[in-house]
């Protein structure tokens, strides 16, 4: 947006510079609006300011003025200042009116002339006033003191005028006005550069899940979001400009009373965490960082959680964490395929179980990064010890570090009397698996270099380092080596973790593996619900082949489970399987193995060739192959015995179908 400017103008002369200087900066502002009160009224100069408020984003106007408008308008006031050159230029005119002048300018224009005492053969003198009111008492000083020409402005005119002194009107020029006008738009944009940031602010406290309150001076309410609105069942209202103590006084029990007392009459010089305030028929955890932490804040900031939905989370992130266990119970016969690129990776595995180096393990979202490292550390000499597994995306950052490396007695509101063992702890003897290494934070990351490298962990709040035995296997489906370039990752903590390189093909690039897969799975479940169906024929199980499978070994396993679900009750598994791949994957060229070369109709699946044109599509697909029946059903897009029904249905079965020629 480009701002609207307005001019206060004392000086007729003014509007027409003003007017040009506008027109020349069109491109750079939205108008102008001039106003022209009574110099010597301050009631119609805010009446006029307070006009132009209500249409402009900056007023322009006389220095003087400044200290009466800028207090009372909501937007900003530019000063019309007076430049070198026009003080200059006015006491040349005033040179040829003879005798003694005096500049007579409110001392925000204050030039210096001491130096120069006779300018242009002219004696000059200086009377500054410091306020509107000031102006004639400085008229009448200078006239004591023998001047007969006033040089200033529009307000020393008439004092001069009513004096009986002659006056020198200091005019200001064109280029004066577009610098002052260049200012306006430079403080008009920085406006709204911070109004900005600020809504995107407030936007983002208004939807955090902590209440938030910024407290000022006497612990006044400055700020309150809505979820704090909403914890304490206050309005924002009942809030904003009061002392918070006040506001909350008849929702607290008498504890939680005295806890909010104790906090905010504390000087804290260190961020307080996990401070528990009873209200009401709940528990509130407070966190606060005090103004005193950072130079020139004045604001102190509280932040604030029910206590049950921390309770939630660290139930849900333990539960997690329990459900993984200390014990591996995968080995690479667990992991189904017999393609070159798994061989591969197995007898990789095999070697690097043998040494004890930090492994680092590539692969995509559900190729098998967890299997592997089970199977590695149950190959390994560590295989009697604990295998130790976490999800670094899964756990919040706020207890990622105390679950790692544990935490003393007293570390923090809250932490059990005992303290408690971090994960290096109790993997000590075995394996920790660090699954999504690539998003853990880079504060994080530094601390898991230095156990590496000294094989020691300090809980939090301890004094004490803990020696640790442990094997470190990292995983990983994003691009470490661009995160490091990047700077989200450190480069040194790579290099220790890339010592042994593992990395699983995604399920795309080992094709002939999931018609084995598809049956293991297909198996598993149809145990799990002790159901007795047929599996699809082993020609219409490479239909799946055709699915590049983004989600991998995952995916295909949810695929068979869906499989077993709708095949227990339908007789047709190969048509169950057809439709539930037409509902995962788009029929386009890029899924057809093969395409006939004779227009492309004939290019497109069966599936998506309108049903009138069946027939005529079967037909050119058989005269093209010479009516080979399994060319026909790659070509199509179909199962042998789909097509074989098709081929019924339109009368074309007493064709003779050709053995495919090798």
């Amino acid at each position: 947006m480009k701002p609207r400017i307005g001019h206060i103008i004392f000086h007729p002369k003014l509007v027409e510079i003003s007017a040009a200087v506008s027109r020349e900066m069109a491109a750079e502002i939205a108008g102008i609006e001039i106003a022209q009160p009574d110099p010597l009224d301050d009631k119609d100069i805010i009446r006029v300011a307070r006009e132009l408020e209500k249409k402009c984003d900056v007023l322009i106007s006389r220095v003087d003025t400044i200290n009466l408008l800028a207090p009372i308008l909501s937007i900003p006031v530019v000063e019309r200042y007076l430049t070198f050159a026009d003080i200059m230029e006015a006491l040349y005119q005033a040179s040829k009116k003879g005798g003694k002048a005096a500049l007579v300018v409110h001392s925000a224009q204050d030039c210096d002339l001491e130096p120069w005492p006779v300018v242009f053969g002219l004696e000059v003198i200086k009377e500054l006033y410091h306020s509107r009111e000031e102006a004639l008492p400085a008229v009448l000083r200078a006239k004591e003191k023998g001047v007969t020409v006033i040089v200033g402005g529009v307000l020393t005119e008439k004092h001069a005028v009513s004096c009986g002194l002659q006056h020198q009107m200091i005019e200001i020029h064109k280029d004066t006005v577009t610098q002052c006008v260049r200012k306006a738009i430079d403080i008009y944009r920085a406006i709204q550069k911070e109004r900005d940031y600020l809504t995107r602010f407030q936007a983002l406290l208004d939807f955090a899940h902590e209440g938030v309150i910024f407290l000022e001076g006497d612990q006044t309410v400055v700020y309150v979001n809505d979820r704090a609105c909403q914890l304490l069942e206050v309005a924002r209202s009942d809030l904003l400009k009061k002392p918070l103590g006040k506001s909350l006084k008849d929702c607290l029990l008498p504890e939680g009373k005295e806890t909010l007392e104790k906090i905010l009459g504390e000087k804290y010089q260190h961020p307080q965490a996990g401070i528990l305030v009873k209200f009401k028929d709940k528990s509130i955890v407070a966190n606060i960082v005090p103004s005193s932490l950072v130079e020139n804040m004045t604001t102190t900031i509280i932040t604030f959680t029910e206590a049950s939905q921390l309770q939630k989370v660290e139930y849900n992130v333990r539960r997690q964490l329990a459900s993984k266990g200390l014990v591996a119970r995968f080995n690479l016969k667990d992991i189904v395929g017999a393609s070159a690129g798994l061989e591969c990776a197995k007898k990789e595995a095999r070697a690097f179980a043998a040494t004890d180096a930090t492994v680092l393990i590539y692969g995509e979202t559900g190729t098998g990064k967890e299997l592997f490292a089970q199977s590695i550390h149950n190959l390994s000499a560590r295989r009697k010890g604990p295998f130790v597994a976490i999800n670094c995306s899964a756990l919040p950052k706020e207890l990622m570090e105390s679950e790692l490396f544990g935490y003393e007695e007293g570390a923090f509101t809250g932490a059990r009397k005992t303290g408690k063992a971090g994960l290096f702890e109790l993997a000590h003897g075995g394996t920790i698996f660090l699954d999504e290494i690539g998003t853990m934070p880079l504060d994080l990351q530094a601390k898991i270099l230095r156990v590496i490298q000294e094989r020691e962990v300090a809980r939090l709040g301890g004094d004490k380092v803990i020696p640790v035995n442990v094997r470190i296997i990292a995983a990983t489906n994003c691009n470490l080596e661009e995160a490091v370039r990047k700077g989200e990752f450190r480069q040194d903590l790579y290099y220790r973790l890339n010592v042994l390189l593992l990395r699983l093909p995604p399920l795309r690039e080992r094709m002939e593996d999931i018609p084995l897969l598809f049956k293991h799975f297909v198996k598993k479940f149809a145990t799990q619900l002790n159901a007795d169906l047929q599996l699809p024929g082993q020609e219409d199980l490479e239909i799946l082949q055709r699915y590049h499978w983004p989600g991998n070994v995952r995916e295909l396993e949810n695929f068979a489970e869906r499989f077993v679900a709708i095949a227990t009750y339908n007789r047709d598994p190969a048509g169950v399987l057809e439709h539930l791949l037409q509902e995962i994957k788009p029929a386009t060229k890029q899924d057809c193995p093969a395409q006939v070369r004779t227009g492309p109709a004939r290019t497109a699946p069966l599936a998506e060739a309108l049903a009138n044109n069946e027939v005529e599509l079967i037909r050119a697909v058989g005269e093209e192959v010479n009516w080979n029946k399994k060319k026909m059903a790659e070509i199509l897009g179909i199962s042998p015995t789909t097509l074989w029904r098709k081929l019924k249905k339109a009368g074309l079965n007493s064709l003779k179908l050709t053995p495919v020629k090798e």
